[in-house]
């Protein structure tokens, strides 16, 4: 210590007589100065580098696996047409007499637009009207005749027999493809009704239960019925049909009183009025089929029970055969009449018309294209790998402009195009133009489960490592890794089979993370 002290000493002495002392001190006084300036900066220097490393820790953003479930989506194109449609041909050749409607006008079922010159074909027509009746008058006779009666009788009751086992067949479809679909069954008995049924729930199940007895009884006797017992059975199914008639006619009203909202849309609604008005149509049409039969067994009762009152033996067999031959010829005019006239089959708007009065036209030439315009639907073609991702009731967005609703999928490929139909509903107001082509997109729909399987997450959410694929999840601000199983890749996305669940809190993007890394965290 003395002998710092004596160098110190020694060393501003002689500093003080080269320099004076006054210089020496204001040297000492500006390096004691700039030290401390020196020790200043370079403390707020390591306490800026300090707060930037520490500002500079990595924010990422986090969210369960659940909320970030990809879904593929792709494209295509489909045509709009309208679900009633009726494309016209000409079924004769010759030239237009008259044309009695123009594009845009209403027209009904069964109606003539055009006529084709026919006056040959109206002449065979009424000369075949007239030999059908004169074989008629000269069969009069022997049509009460015993022989001629029963046999009228055997083939009444034969068509009954054979009306009855159609009718099971048309209304057993009824019941399957169309009013069933309002039910949960289990073995035959009605246990929930689908929509709302204002009240009727009970009625409904219990009467849908009771006719499914009332069609088993029915298949039993199919094989069973004899002609001595046609008039009884198809007497009793006329009254079973009513009763179903009836219930059909209650499950129209039910759909009808539906109320539209967010878990009950119009495309649904309607789609359950159509499938009403279907099992209505062939539920009329077998009542109608039951009622001629059981008349034409009822009238060739009464014609034996009156033959045999007259005492009439046998009958003129050539008579009978002439009637027929009448009556063949007759219907052959019939049909080559017909093909003069153009009819329109359904009910609706003339959309396109290719006649004009005057002109000459050929067989199988178009005449005009009659649709229901209020009715839209988009028809598209999709490969079958394309078909497996999607359900009815799927949305599609329709040129971005519109939604529709996956209404029909085909369940197999149509061979001519090899692709798989399917039909998408449009919503009224879409104004949407019959015959126009839209591209349709379509998303995969991505069902919930307890856990992840097979289902497609974005790429960024996931690392790989040498030891395989993982995940990040956040565990006091330090990464931690999630090993991962891994399926497809497709696109910008990867199916995970394995590893987390839906409610697993991972990274959103694990791109230049590492496991142990500290984080901020945000969440999405």
């Amino acid at each position: 210590m003395l002998i710092y002290k004596f160098t110190t000493d020694h060393m501003f002495e002689r500093l003080y007589g080269w320099y004076g002392k006054k210089t020496v001190r204001v040297i000492a006084l500006v390096l004691v100065f700039l030290i401390l300036l020196a020790s200043f900066f370079f403390f707020k220097t390591t306490k800026n580098i300090t707060q930037t490393v520490t500002a500079q820790k990595q924010s990422v953003t986090v969210s369960s696996v659940r909320n970030i479930l990809s879904s593929n989506t792709f494209t295509t194109v489909g045509t709009v047409q309208a679900v009633s449609e009726a494309r016209l041909q000409t079924e004769a050749g010759g030239r237009i007499t008259s044309v009695t409607t123009e594009i845009g006008k209403k027209v009904f079922a069964g109606s003539v637009i055009a006529t084709i010159e026919n006056r040959a074909e109206s002449a065979q027509l009424l000369q075949a009207q007239g030999a059908y009746e004169a074989a008629l008058a000269g069969n009069r006779s022997g049509e009460s005749g015993i022989e001629g009666a029963q046999n009228a009788l055997i083939s009444a009751q034969t068509n009954g027999i054979a009306t009855f086992q159609s009718a099971f067949i048309t209304l057993d479809t009824v019941f399957h493809d169309n009013i069933d679909s309002f039910f949960t069954l289990r073995n035959g008995v009605a246990v929930g009704f689908n929509i709302d049924s204002s009240g009727n729930s009970s009625h409904l199940n219990s009467e849908r239960t009771a006719l499914e007895t009332v069609m088993t009884q029915w298949a039993q006797k199919k094989t069973l019925i004899t002609k001595e017992s046609s008039l009884d059975e198809v007497t009793q199914a006329y009254a079973s049909v009513n009763r179903i008639a009836a219930f059909v006619e209650l499950l129209s009203l039910v759909t009808q009183d539906q109320k539209i909202s967010t878990s009950f849309k119009q495309e649904e609604k309607d789609a359950l009025n159509g499938t009403v008005t279907k099992a209505r149509v062939l539920v009329n049409g077998v009542q109608q089929s039951l009622e001629g039969a059981r008349s034409q067994i009822v009238g060739a009762q009464k014609a034996v029970q009156q033959a045999k009152l007259a005492g009439a033996v046998g009958t003129p067999s050539l008579a009978t055969a002439q009637v027929k031959i009448a009556l063949g010829t007759l219907r052959g005019a019939q049909a080559n009449y017909e093909k003069t006239l153009v009819r329109t089959s359904i009910t609706g708007v003339v959309n396109a018309l290719y006649l004009k009065t005057g002109e000459y036209v050929s067989p199988s030439q178009p005449a005009a294209i009659i649709a229901n315009n209020d009715g839209l639907e988009i028809l598209a073609s999709l490969s079958d790998d394309d078909r497996s991702q999607l359900a009815l009731g799927d949305t599609v967005q329709i040129d971005s402009v519109a939604t529709g609703t996956i209404t029909a999928i085909a369940s197999a490929i149509d061979p001519s195009t090899g692709k798989v139909a399917v039909k998408v509903g449009i919503k009224d107001g879409s104004k949407l133009k019959n015959g126009s082509t839209v591209t349709l997109t379509f998303t995969q729909s991505v069902q919930e489960k307890n856990a992840i399987q097979n289902v497609a997450i974005p790429l960024s959410a996931l690392k790989m490592t040498g030891s395989g694929p993982i995940a990040f999840e956040v565990v006091t601000n330090k990464l931690k890794a999630l090993p991962l199983v891994l399926g497809e890749i497709t696109g910008d996305s990867v199916v995970v089979t394995s590893g987390i669940t839906l409610d697993t809190v991972v990274v959103v993007d694990a791109r230049g993370l590492k496991e142990g890394q500290e984080v901020s965290v945000a969440t999405k």
